[in-house]
């Protein structure tokens, strides 16, 4: 995965991943971007090569060698603090471009051009020989024409497989809250991944299972619309560690019979050897050399933990895509408002602190968000469905209440980007996951 850093101008990431694909890079690595004028060009020219005159991109490499982006392999040039190997830098020179942009096209493709060819450069290439100006030029010509792609994936499962482990994972932001808990997700949250010129839109459903209230009816409804039509790609992730169940070979035999390709993630091998793993392989190798019909097109064993195969995962899906465009702007992870991220990260902290002193009764209603006081002031209502909930909830002295509030605020900064002044106050509302006023005003 590359990163980018300094003048860092609108298209230059998703080039950078496209270069990234292209050539089959491994591991994380990074470049520094400048973007000068003519005069500061040939300053830099001259103090740096030598020679008194302009230019319109120079390169400076930091390897001798491209090879996987690991700290092993690059133990001088890996930075610890964005755990990605320096590749170098790339001028710019934008009066350059203004002026090619008169004979070749728009002054922003002239500089995405530019860009890359200094990329280029920096990751080994050259144009010294007739032969390598050919290679080289031919690279930069596929790279630009390359059209952006998207591909939308629905993760199903089991309660508590690890869905939500694998969005947030390969995503690489917190789009869906995590427990330990079953059934922790209560809507379809769309996570979005894109790198390069393929963007990954994903489906996080709930936990399969058999709906009680209006709550789980919603929930229930939120797997059906995943698996009905929306995706073009489906995701079943099992849990290594119960096994394969009698359930998972229904649920892959049932997703078979669509026309959607179907991936298997083994999720948790970290908690199990390969003695305990292989079995496990061995029972769904069947379903991918089935004699009639669909087959799983991989079963992929991984760690949301450790990150194991995360890459693979994410490489499989990336080869999934399809011309279209994208379906969110670049930038974008989740198409989830604000509101609704704060009140499942207040959630997330409410079912990890609290355990099992009380069952999945607990809901949160954001009030507000004023953006506008110093620091950002968010008012909150945790819902319970009992009394005796209420002073669990709270704690001795305040002190649950406190926990809880004090680690979701850490996340809502992380997301906000700014200091945050959270306030929860604790309501019962009894039956509320059958009520459907308050399942609106909590976003379900």
């Amino acid at each position: 995965m590359f990163r980018l850093t300094g003048d860092v101008l609108p298209g230059f990431s998703r080039l950078a991943g496209i270069v990234y694909d292209l050539l089959g890079l491994k591991g994380n690595c990074s470049a520094d971007v400048c973007i000068n004028d003519d005069e500061s060009m040939r300053v830099l020219n001259r103090d740096t090569r030598g020679i008194d005159n302009t230019t319109d991109v120079l390169s400076y490499p930091a390897l001798t060698e491209i090879k996987d982006f690991t700290q092993k392999n690059y133990p001088e040039d890996f930075d610890p603090v964005s755990k990605s190997v320096a590749l170098g830098e790339i001028a710019i020179n934008a009066d350059a471009a203004a002026r090619q942009a008169e004979e070749y096209g728009t002054g922003e493709r002239e500089v995405q051009y530019l860009f890359v060819h200094g990329l280029l450069h920096i990751l080994g290439y050259d144009h010294m020989t007739d032969g390598d100006k050919k290679v080289m030029r031919e690279l930069e010509e596929k790279v630009l024409a390359q059209t952006d792609q998207s591909v939308v994936v629905a993760v199903v499962g089991r309660p508590n497989a690890g869905k939500s482990s694998l969005v947030n994972a390969i995503v690489g932001e917190k789009v869906s809250i995590v427990s330990p808990k079953p059934q922790t997700t209560r809507d379809r949250i769309t996570g979005i991944c894109t790198e390069g010129n393929k963007q990954i839109v994903f489906l996080d459903t709930p936990g399969m299972f058999k709906p009680r209230t209006k709550l789980d009816e919603h929930m229930d409804r939120s797997i059906k619309s995943s698996l009905g039509g929306d995706a073009d790609v489906v995701v079943i992730v099992l849990d290594c560690t119960k096994g394969i169940t009698a359930d998972d070979e229904k649920l892959i035999v049932s997703r078979l019979d669509s026309k959607a390709p179907l991936y298997v993630v083994l999720n948790k091998i970290d908690l199990k050897n390969y003695d305990a793993v292989y079995p496990i392989l061995e029972k769904l190798n069947p379903y991918m050399n089935r004699k009639s019909g669909r087959s799983v097109k991989d079963v992929i064993p991984t760690s949301c933990k450790t990150g194991r195969n995360i890459d693979v995962v994410k490489s499989a899906l990336k080869s999934e895509c399809r011309d279209g465009g994208f379906l969110f702007p670049e930038d974008e992870y989740t198409d989830r408002p604000v509101k609704f991220i704060i009140s499942e990260i207040v959630r997330e902290k409410a079912l990890l602190f609290l355990q099992d002193e009380i069952p999945h009764g607990v809901g949160v209603s954001v009030l507000g968000v004023d953006e506008d006081s110093t620091p950002v002031h968010i008012r909150c209502d945790v819902i319970v469905d009992k009394k005796s909930h209420k002073q669990i909830v709270i704690g001795d002295n305040g002190a649950m209440i406190k926990r809880i509030g004090e680690s979701a605020r850490r996340d809502i900064e992380g997301l906000l980007d700014c200091k945050v002044f959270l306030e929860l106050f604790v309501k019962v509302r009894p039956g509320w996951r059958d009520r459907a006023n308050i399942l609106h005003d909590i976003g379900y």
